[in-house]
């Protein structure tokens, strides 16, 4: 709607008590390296480990042979062995010699054994990697067809609707300028155009709801500013503090209504459970040059009664928040206790992309 629009105007400030925002950025942020090279490291000390106990066995092996030769011990157990012929003790080596042999045959099938059941893990875990990727990937996919659809139809309510409300307005109007000689006329104009007002307004409601107000536009920050000045006037006894820093200019549609549906849902479970808190929002953006370079992270924190995250929700605005900010590449985090508030944090990628699903696994290597 003209009206809904044009109510959306820049309204950029300046950023408030950055070290604040820092400090909580850095408290949520979970550093995670990249799982490749954490298996790739794993097998190095893992094939490093192999060959020192195969070194120490041939060390002990070495040690334990001058030993014998330089105490005879063969000649002393067979001297020990040969008084004790009739229990046939000096057949006891070549019993032990068997035996160990047999313990290194079962050691040895053991070790093939768990080498077969560590390959297929590994394919179990590549193969459930690729299929959370495909699950993220469809799920990206259809926020995306959900947010366009929204968009159509928001439009088509604007262009088709909007403008037949108003002609009918109009002619109302006109007719109750005509009829002043007419009181039932009069009225009759006057209550269509109540009637298409009432519409008009509800129509501007639900254009809202399917699409954020200026967020085409005007971009991220304003629509955010925009979004916060209305919960500051729907919620007067709570306290509400916007800060963004850093350069949220071309980022796809996605990440965009990603980010305002996650604070647009954190307010609304606000308004439904902390309605006299004092709520602070962080939209920071890491700069070019840093470890984590373009990544975005958004807080949102209220000092409200809180909840207990051990117990099941009966609501899905957690669950939502989560698999929007999963779809993308993301992570999200939840702290929380009775009576201590809650705290929201998610952290998305500034070019949201998600791994290609990797080849079908191939056959085991056959072992002997």
């Amino acid at each position: 709607m003209p009206e809904a629009l044009s109510s959306a105007g820049p309204a950029h400030r300046e950023p408030e008590q950055r070290q604040a925002a820092d400090s909580r950025t850095d408290a949520a942020d979970a550093a995670e390296s990249p799982r490749t090279p954490q298996i790739a490291t794993h097998a190095k000390e893992s094939r490093s480990v192999a060959w020192r106990d195969f070194l120490c066995v041939v060390v002990l092996t070495v040690i334990v042979g001058v030993l014998c030769s330089v105490f005879d011990v063969s000649e002393l157990a067979y001297r020990w062995s040969r008084r004790a012929e009739r229990y046939q003790l000096d057949e006891l080596p070549v019993t032990l010699f068997v035996l160990a042999a047999g313990l290194a045959w079962f050691a040895w099938r053991r070790y093939r054994e768990s080498h077969k059941e560590l390959l297929r893990r590994r394919a179990a875990e590549q193969e459930a990697a690729r299929l959370l990727a495909e699950n993220r990937r469809l799920a990206s996919q259809v926020i995306e067809a959900q947010e366009a659809e929204r968009r159509h139809l928001a439009r088509e309510l604007h262009d088709e609707l909007g403008q037949y409300l108003n002609a009918i307005a109009l002619d109302a109007a006109r007719i109750r300028d005509l009829s002043n000689d007419s009181g039932e006329i009069h009225r009759a104009s006057l209550a269509v155009m109540q009637s298409a007002g009432f519409v008009y307004r509800q129509i501007g409601g639900m254009i809202r709801k399917l699409r954020p107000i200026g967020l085409d536009e005007l971009g991220l920050p304003s629509a955010l500013e925009h979004c916060v000045d209305g919960w500051r006037e729907r919620l007067p006894e709570a306290s509400f503090k916007l800060t963004i820093d850093g350069d949220f200019d071309g980022f796809s549609d996605a990440l965009n209504i990603t980010l305002y549906r996650l604070v647009q849902e954190a307010l609304t479970n606000i308004s439904k459970f902390a309605r006299e808190a004092s709520v602070e929002i962080y939209l920071v953006r890491a700069p070019a040059g840093s470890e984590r370079s373009g990544e975005i992270v958004v807080t949102v924190a209220d000092d409200g009664p809180g909840l207990d995250l051990s117990k099941p929700r009966a609501g899905l605005g957690l669950i939502g928040m989560r698999e929007r900010v999963e779809a993308l590449g993301g992570e999200f985090h939840v702290a929380s206790e009775p009576g201590r508030g809650l705290l929201l944090c998610a952290r998305v990628p500034a070019q949201p992309g998600l791994p290609e699903p990797s080849a079908s696994i191939g056959p085991e290597p056959k072992s002997s």
